[in-house]
């Protein structure tokens, strides 16, 4: 599909018109609920409202359990009555990893008793009780940005890269000096491979440990009046050590095999033929092309360029992960 875009063209896979569909919609939806929730912030004014219930509600999805604070109370604005159950400005709902953070909300509202509210002139229903932004809509347009950003690479990109016939390694001659990385290739490989599969093993493993220890950990507090307080060496605070350990360990194996992916990936280059074309990870649009692209499609000069380029973003998600993590925790 071809896209014309002021004076160049897009052009477009099926895969990228999805990601193109996605990313207009994430970016009018997180623009649409900015724009809505800085109009109630800005402008709404405040009543009195009764607490008619206040309860934390667990949302149960196929990749994570949320929680909800929802808090159901009544006011009256210009002579009219109204009940509402949104607690934040906007259309969106925010949820919490924790139920703790979820409870420190609801317990500021105690049903029967009489808390401020805000209410838009313009929406005299839609009333919230907490008058900040949600980070949905940053988020959602953050997202949107880059999945466009990358549809636009790609689009703009040579359409097919990485499919360079090589010469006869015969034909090439060898650099008469080699780096460290090269003569200890092989073992770099190998070590990379097995400390990735254990690691990811361990890490399941240890996820196991800690979900058997969170049951034990509930149990034993059902059974006590006391509140039970974890361990760093106990049965939740100890797998989950392990489990962070293990995924920095998947992280650096990643890191090491694309260490010497890339040096796989130099020896290739200089089998291409004159005159050889630019690096793909000096150029963003090739590199974001073969990154799309399946790997049967490609020889084996775009297959590394494809496996390096997959392993460094592989770690840098995962790294981008713990950062949100430990984020979080501070």
């Amino acid at each position: 599909m071809k896209l014309p875009v002021g004076i160049t063209t897009l052009h477009l896979s099926r895969k990228s018109v999805y990601l193109l569909l996605l990313a207009i919609a994430l970016l009018g939806f997180g623009g649409y609920s900015y724009v809505q929730q800085g109009q109630a912030v800005d402008t709404a004014v405040t009543v009195q409202a009764t607490v008619d219930s206040a309860d934390v509600e667990r949302i149960d999805s196929r990749r994570s359990i949320e929680y909800e604070p929802e808090i159901e109370y009544t006011y009256q604005y210009q002579g009219e009555t109204y009940t509402s159950d949104q607690v934040f400005p906007g259309p969106t709902v925010r949820t919490y990893s924790e139920r703790s953070q979820a409870q420190s909300i609801v317990q500021s509202y105690e049903p029967g008793t009489t808390v401020k509210a805000y209410v838009r002139p313009s929406a005299p229903g839609d009333a919230f009780l907490i008058r900040e932004r949600t980070p949905w809509p940053v988020q959602a347009s953050a997202i949107g940005t880059v999945l466009l950003g990358l549809v636009v690479l790609a689009g703009l990109g040579e359409q097919r890269p990485g499919r360079y016939e090589l010469r006869p390694v015969e034909e090439v001659q060898s650099p008469t000096s080699q780096t460290w990385i090269k003569r200890r290739g092989e073992t770099l490989h190998r070590l990379s491979k097995r400390s990735l599969a254990v690691c990811f093993g361990a890490f399941w493993l240890s996820m196991v440990g800690l979900f058997f220890g969170i049951l034990n950990l509930t149990g034993e507090a059902d059974s006590s009046v006391q509140p039970t307080q974890t361990d760093i060496l106990g049965p939740v605070g100890l797998p989950l050590l392990a489990g962070f350990g293990f995924w920095v360990g998947m992280v650096l194996s990643l890191c090491l095999y694309g260490v010497w992916s890339f040096t796989q990936y130099r020896q290739l280059r200089r089998r291409l033929h004159q005159p050889t074309p630019p690096s793909p990870f000096k150029h963003p649009s090739r590199l974001v092309t073969i990154l799309g692209t399946d790997s049967d499609e490609l020889p084996e000069y775009g297959r590394r360029v494809r496996t390096t380029g997959w392993a460094f973003v592989i770690a840098a998600g995962m790294t981008a992960i713990i950062v949100r993590l430990l984020y979080g925790a501070i």
